[in-house]
């Protein structure tokens, strides 16, 4: 596991130095004040297929994955980093999710802030960002907390409308509330 995280994360810094070296005019101002919405999918069984990969557990369908809906905050620190917090709202029934199995299905509730680094200025149409922070949730009755790390897009349409697209693997610190999971958002923001 730790072998494939640091070959992806290594990826990505490569993949990122290349694409800042062609848009080192790209740098710019802070982003401005957004809110957005996020439309969400969340993995809870393909973790253990990453975990143990000769287990034979494979990765869920989008089918199969738990949907939700968040809106979102974003604001420029400086060109190249910004804060986000996110209000997460996803459906699955958490307690029977922890034990593999399904029935009912109920409301999740999530507060995320985060910081994105990219290695080119918000200027930039197309923005890789590397994302991390902190989350907690009310689940079931039960409060959890987790870590997000995790890769992203940024699409900047004339500075006031952007696109975002991003992928994370969430570290539970709360196992026996919300186990790790896979998560992915696809959401537009615009400035107010």
């Amino acid at each position: 596991m730790k072998l494939k995280l640091t070959l992806v994360l290594s990826m990505i810094i490569l993949f990122t130095n290349v694409f800042a070296q062609k848009t080192k005019s790209s740098t710019g101002s802070k982003k401005p004040q957004l809110i957005g919405v996020n439309f969400l999918l969340v993995d809870y069984n393909s973790v253990n297929g990453i975990k143990s990969p000769g287990s034979g557990k494979g990765y869920s369908s989008v089918r199969n994955m738990s949907k939700g809906i968040a809106f979102s905050y974003w604001k420029g620190l400086t060109s190249t980093i910004d804060f986000s917090a996110k209000l997460d709202a996803i459906f699955n029934n958490y307690n029977l999710a922890a034990n593999g199995l399904s029935d009912k299905t109920e409301l999740g509730l999530e507060l995320e802030p985060t910081i994105n680094i990219r290695p080119m200025g918000d200027n930039a149409k197309l923005a890789p960002f590397l994302t991390t922070g902190v989350g907690v949730g009310y689940y079931t009755s039960d409060f959890g907390a987790y870590i997000p790390a995790g890769v992203g897009l940024q699409l900047n349409m004339s500075n006031t409308t952007y696109l975002f697209l991003q992928a994370q693997y969430r570290f539970s610190l709360t196992k026996k509330i919300l186990g790790d999971n896979l998560f992915y958002s696809f959401g537009i923001a615009e400035n107010f």
